[in-house]
């Protein structure tokens, strides 16, 4: 019987980073075929064992499994789960800003299989200078809305997205206010602008 993973008691969403992807190696001899496994552990060392270092991190936190990804391999990662492991759905698309940190911002995916009863987590690390990420609406068409919610309220944009614009604010609202440096007090808007 394998030996059940470390739980490093980090967060994975409050972290920059977390476990390297060669510390899961430690553990024994991981591998994605291994069915004492559970599913999104596997799914895990499948990511590993396909992309090799294009995995910049395994996270395991509370049972729950996180793959950090570069960037530039996120398309064949996620279909690669998509097709080859069955996640079916991206139940949800978001962002963290982790500024002063750089890269500044992770974008992270919620995946689902459905037969499994598993979710299993995806980030990638994007930067303040460049902050753009492939679209994954060809995958899931379901994320349009909400990658058009992170450009809107992180200000990170979604190459080749079909319909990019504000989705919650007004299309010449200034900045992205969800961002740590956007200004506490926000700005004067309707009844506000008449105040002294």
């Amino acid at each position: 019987m394998t030996k059940p993973p470390k739980d490093h008691g980090t967060p994975a969403d409050t972290q920059p980073f977390g476990l390297p992807a060669g510390e899961v190696e430690e553990e024994g001899n991981l591998e994605s075929t291994n069915t004492d496994l559970g599913f999104d552990q596997r799914t895990a060392l499948a990511l590993k064992e396909q992309f090799g270092d294009q995995v910049l991190e395994i996270v395991t936190f509370r049972k729950e499994w996180t793959t950090v990804v570069k960037p530039g391999a996120l398309i064949d990662v996620m279909t690669f789960l998509r097709d080859q492991w069955s996640y079916k759905m991206c139940h949800d698309v978001t962002s963290v800003d982790l500024y002063p940190h750089e890269p500044r911002f992770m974008v992270v995916y919620h995946l689902v299989n459905l037969d499994r009863s598993t979710r299993f987590r995806v980030k990638t690390p994007v930067s303040s200078d460049h902050a753009e990420v492939d679209t994954v609406v060809g995958l899931w068409p379901g994320a349009s809305l909400m990658e058009r919610e992170v450009y809107d309220l992180m200000g990170i944009k979604f190459k080749d997205h079909p319909d990019l614009r504000r989705v919650l604010l007004p299309d010449d609202w200034d900045g992205h206010p969800l961002r740590k440096d956007y200004p506490l007090t926000g700005f004067d808007v309707g009844v506000d602008t008449f105040k002294e």
